[in-house]
């Protein structure tokens, strides 16, 4: 048996490793997501204009750790899926309490295009990743024991998915909804746990709903626009659902082709199932079609990739519905083979866009770090130890804040926004302006009548056929227009 453990560790070890080195060799600018990410936690606020702080904070102390690296973000992904597939592990063996079922469980998320392509970047919703399997592990355990500490560990892991995704919000009134309608679990309410684990989670999110209070509901706000559009969208939940399908199509496969005989993709009602049991079998299932029918109610708009953690427990889900024996060798060797096919095809996607769609996205040609040389070169040049306190840049440039040598701040906290190039109040000295476009598109010219006199120097580094990236110092105030 151990040495059937040593073989899925070594497995999963490899596929965090390779997943996390392609990014590093094949891509020449961070995703915005991250950059985001770098920006927003490198002021430390307590939510910030799109969402909630956590994953944030996450980036910015692990980027630090790192001895400020940034592609070390590539890391961090893979780091907080295997933080997912470790408590996918630990709740299938509070279910099953067998250790290659449990590994089976984690093979059968592995084997799905979400783990891989819905993965490539630390953001909030890859966050949830880590934190939806942990609220399940907990609140298993307190159906099944019934204890005060796995009470608070469940509120306190409650409250960190909160502060990584509103999101959440949706899985915690389901996980409330079942101990409401499961028989079993309907005692459970008569004892102070529940109530025990509501003020944990109340407690660990006090803070940050003060913020949005006092900040106006700011990342609420957002997060209502980016659902609910004046248009609706009735084609959305189905969208939603074929995404869905294809996400987890090759988790479903791997499943069909390691078992020995039918399978079921739905509990039959002549089944018996522990509580346990039916509780996976309830937030694999009804998070989904609760999205899928207020989407279909309200035209609500739903995001492809947001499901793309919803069903984590699927392996464990299969397992608990089909529980026949599977030929674990034969799983162990498909999952294998895909993920290496997985690779292949990243590494090829990412390389394509590094080198051959540079031409139509001259983002792609951005040579990040050779900019951030010339700029702290003529910055030192100049202007010798002052430090670079502001830099304002386009989106396609914003890297650059994390690899100049003052790390300068790119995000407002008085408005809770990215400086913008066109700000229309006072700045103070030691601004840089920073932006990519066509030579002869007349964003410079529009640049300099907006900056008048604060520039002291600018200069163009060219990109790639007429795409050039400008930037500028500007050192005095800039008056309001």
């Amino acid at each position: 048996m151990r040495t059937i453990k040593n073989r899925y560790n070594c497995l999963i070890c490899a596929y965090i490793l390779v997943f996390s080195l392609i990014p590093i060799v094949s891509r020449n600018i961070l995703p915005y997501d991250m950059i985001e990410n770098l920006y927003w936690g490198k002021e430390l606020q307590l939510g910030y204009s799109k969402h909630p702080p956590l994953f944030a904070w996450i980036s910015f102390f692990f980027y630090r750790l790192s001895f400020s690296y940034p592609e070390s973000l590539y890391v961090l992904t893979q780091l907080n899926l295997l933080a997912g597939l470790f408590s996918i592990f630990k709740t299938s063996k509070l279910i099953f309490e067998d250790e290659r079922k449990s590994y089976a469980a984690v093979l059968i998320f592995l084997a799905s295009i979400s783990a891989v392509f819905s993965n490539e970047k630390f953001n909030a919703t890859t966050i949830l990743m880590s934190l939806f399997p942990a609220m399940f592990y907990f609140f298993i355990r307190l159906i099944k024991f019934n204890r005060k500490r796995d009470a608070v560990a469940l509120g306190a892991v409650s409250g960190l998915a909160f502060l990584g995704k509103y999101f959440a919000l949706l899985y915690l009134g389901c996980m409330g909804l079942f101990l409401i309608t499961n028989r079993e679990c309907r005692y459970i309410l008569k004892t102070p746990q529940p109530y025990i684990a509501i003020a944990t989670f109340l407690l660990c999110i006090s803070w940050h709903l003060i913020w949005l209070y006092d900040n106006n509901l700011i990342a609420v706000k957002y997060a209502l626009a980016k659902s609910l559009n004046a248009k609706k969208d009735f084609l959305s939940p189905f969208n939603f659902l074929l995404m869905q399908s294809i996400f987890f199509s090759t988790s479903l496969l791997a499943f069909r082709y390691a078992s020995i005989s039918k399978i079921n993709f739905f509990p039959r009602i002549n089944d018996h199932f522990s509580a346990e049991e039916k509780f996976i079998i309830f937030i694999t299932i009804a998070p989904g079609a609760i999205l899928f029918l207020v989407s279909l109610v309200f035209g609500m708009r739903i995001g492809s990739f947001w499901g793309t953690n919803m069903l984590m427990m699927l392996g464990t889900y299969l397992l608990i519905i089909n529980p026949r024996k599977l030929n674990y060798d034969k799983l162990f060797i498909f999952v294998r083979r895909i993920s290496c096919f997985f690779a292949v095809v990243l590494f090829a996607k990412l390389a394509i866009a590094k080198h051959f769609l540079r031409r139509y996205d001259p983002t792609n040609a951005l040579d990040v770090r050779k900019i951030a040389s010339l700029i702290d070169y003529d910055w030192r040049r100049r202007f010798g130890a002052k430090r670079m306190a502001i830099l304002k840049t386009d989106k396609a440039t914003a890297e650059l804040h994390i690899r100049l040598k003052d790390s300068p701040s790119s995000y407002d906290i008085r408005r809770n926004d990215l400086f913008n190039i066109y700000d229309k109040y006072p700045e103070n000295t030691d601004l840089c302006v920073v932006f990519l476009c066509a030579r002869n598109d007349g964003q410079t010219e529009r640049f300099k009548n907006f900056y008048g006199k604060s520039i002291l120097f600018d200069n163009m580094i060219h990109v790639i056929d007429n795409y050039v990236v400008y930037y500028a110092f500007c050192m005095k105030k800039i008056e309001e227009r």
